[in-house]
């Protein structure tokens, strides 16, 4: 998995408020993608297993936590956050699905 670009989103130091404002939004953005995700798999099939995408969501919930508590101790002690954010861009084959339709007829 070679990686093809990397972008940079954040590479800055920020007062504790500013920096939990650009953490929260970016985890909030990301919560909000794996929401989307369950509800367009619910919509094609409303008993499937989600319980992937609920402990990606409890795992962002409990990293957003840390981070805030992270946050708070910077306040007490006069400490900035310095928050360094990329994502790294690869191409991968598709995994392969082996899904067959059939058409049986009453002949």
């Amino acid at each position: 998995k070679e990686i093809l670009q990397t972008i940079q989103l954040v590479n800055e130091n920020y007062q504790p408020d500013e920096a939990w404002e650009m953490i929260d939004n970016l985890m909030v953005e990301r919560s909000r993608q794996h929401n989307i995700q369950m509800l367009r798999k619910w919509e094609g099939n409303h008993s499937f297993d989600s319980r992937h995408l609920d402990r990606k969501i409890m795992e962002m919930k409990s990293q957003g936590k840390a981070v805030k508590s992270l946050i708070e101790q910077a306040k007490i002690y006069g400490f900035n956050i310095e928050v360094t954010a990329s994502v790294e861009v690869r191409m991968v084959k598709k995994p392969f699905e082996n899904v067959v339709k059939m058409n049986i007829s009453q002949n």
